[in-house]
């Protein structure tokens, strides 16, 4: 059993750890001596804390930061504050003419963003992040010249920009590429976006079209390809690799012939959905090449998701924040060699500009509801309700029959897809393009 002495001295070591552990913790900490209704726990710290008969500073160091407390015994309160080592940040801006008017680009932004070799590697497109300071800055001099801007900072370091790149770079709320979000009736107007094999395949523009028909109505259409899967494959290829998955690089889905644990693989009807939700990262891009078919049915079916849940928000605003804001779990098991689960939200939507950037809406592969409280349920099922609504109505759905040599690109982050049922025999040919890789390609064809 410990002495009475050495038992104090450890009450004394745990004291001045938890003061150490609770004072970075805080901006401003008061704790006041004459309240007796603190808990046990407060009026050991309390009575831990050094007595003085005026203010100084008491100094201690926690993790790098300096934390200085202060006891003013006329207020009878011990407060701290954490003080940051030369955190300052300029906040003051300069006046650039960007897109025909005159804007305050902060000095720090134009500090950080400076392009020279010595801030910035050409070969690498990475930024030399140490090679600068961000703090107290101050310029000596500026000037437009042209398209360019030249910035000479107080310590003699000079920045050159181009005008149009601070347009292209700076803060932009959020702005997103053209799209055209469409139903039935819209689609029938517009001409279905197509392009040739052979264009898509040889020349830049002709893939840029498939990619900017992705883009604006979230698919496309590739006519003339080979009926084959490697005829599928020189489509995609042009694209991007293929996304790996449980299915293999490349399927070949025959009617009824359950190669693998999907409705997909039968010859029943489906309604609209997005694929792969119980991915972390869905699949970018659903491409349907059907090789060949000899019976009836098996139109496929488009709608436009972020068509749907712009109306929701519409007419249930409500709704749409509880399906962008609760969590839903979907799930894949193919027997004791699978079981893929995922958590996110039915809706996601841009952080700066509130625009929709994902649909994952599938409620074939919803797994059971263990992400929704009782007190948020119905609110749930009551939002997820209208929306499914609003999926299903007639003038939203785009059917489409397919044929051999027609390959259908699909956005699986925008546009959801279905099917008919059918009879007899179906072969059809698909696989997922990664949605990283596919944005990447359009961004460097400068469309988005």
């Amino acid at each position: 059993m410990p002495t009475p002495l050495l038992f104090s001295r450890v009450t004394a070591t745990l004291q001045s750890q938890l003061l150490r552990q609770c004072l970075p913790r805080c901006r401003l900490t008061t704790l006041t001596h004459n309240n007796m209704n603190q808990p046990p726990s407060v009026r050991r710290l309390r009575a831990a804390l050094p007595r003085a008969t005026s203010s100084e500073p008491l100094q201690s160091t926690h993790q790098g930061s300096s934390i200085l407390g202060y006891r003013d015994a006329s207020a009878k309160t011990f407060a701290t504050k954490s003080v940051h080592q030369e955190t300052e940040i300029s906040r003051e801006r300069l006046q650039v003419p960007l897109k025909g008017e005159v804007t305050g680009v902060p000095l720090v932004w134009l500090r950080d963003h400076c392009r020279c070799q010595a801030c910035y590697n050409v070969s690498t497109s990475q930024k030399n992040v140490d090679s600068y300071s961000l703090k107290n800055l101050s310029v000596a001099q500026s000037q437009v010249v042209g398209d360019t801007l030249s910035v000479t900072w107080q310590d003699g370091h000079v920045s050159k920009y181009s005008l149009q790149w601070i347009a292209d770079s700076f803060f932009t709320a959020g702005s997103q590429p053209e799209r055209f979000l469409w139903d039935a009736s819209f689609m029938r107007k517009e001409r279905l976006p197509v392009t040739s094999f052979d264009l898509h395949m040889e020349t830049e523009d002709g893939l840029k079209n498939t990619l900017q028909n992705l883009i604006k109505y979230g698919f496309a259409i590739v006519e003339g390809a080979p009926a084959s899967v490697e005829g599928t494959e020189l489509v995609t290829g042009r694209i991007s690799f293929p996304l790996q998955t449980v299915y293999g690089s490349v399927s070949t889905m025959v009617s009824n012939e359950l190669s693998h644990s999907d409705t997909a693989y039968t010859s029943v009807a489906l309604g609209a959905h997005n694929d792969t939700t119980y991915f972390s990262v869905p699949a970018g891009v659903q491409v349907f090449h059907c090789l060949e078919h000899d019976g009836e049915g098996g139109h496929t079916l488009l709608v436009d998701g972020f068509h749907a849940a712009e109306e929701l928000r519409r007419i249930d605003p409500a709704s749409f924040r509880c399906l962008a804001t609760v969590p839903v779990p979907h799930e894949y098991i193919e027997g004791s060699h699978y079981h893929l689960y995922s958590v996110a939200t039915v809706l996601s939507t841009d952080v700066v500009s509130g625009q929709l950037t994902q649909i994952r809406f599938n409620p074939y592969d919803r797994a059971p509801l263990r992400t929704v409280s009782a007190d948020q349920v119905a609110e749930f099922y009551s939002s997820y309700q209208a929306l499914t609504q609003i999926i299903r109505r007639q003038q939203g759905e785009l059917w489409i029959k397919l044929k051999a040599g027609m390959v259908l690109l699909v956005d699986n982050w925008r546009v959801m897809h279905g099917r008919s049922a059918f009879t007899g025999r179906r072969v059809l040919c698909g696989l997922y393009l990664p949605r990283d890789d596919w944005v990447s390609r359009a961004r460097t064809m400068r469309l988005l």
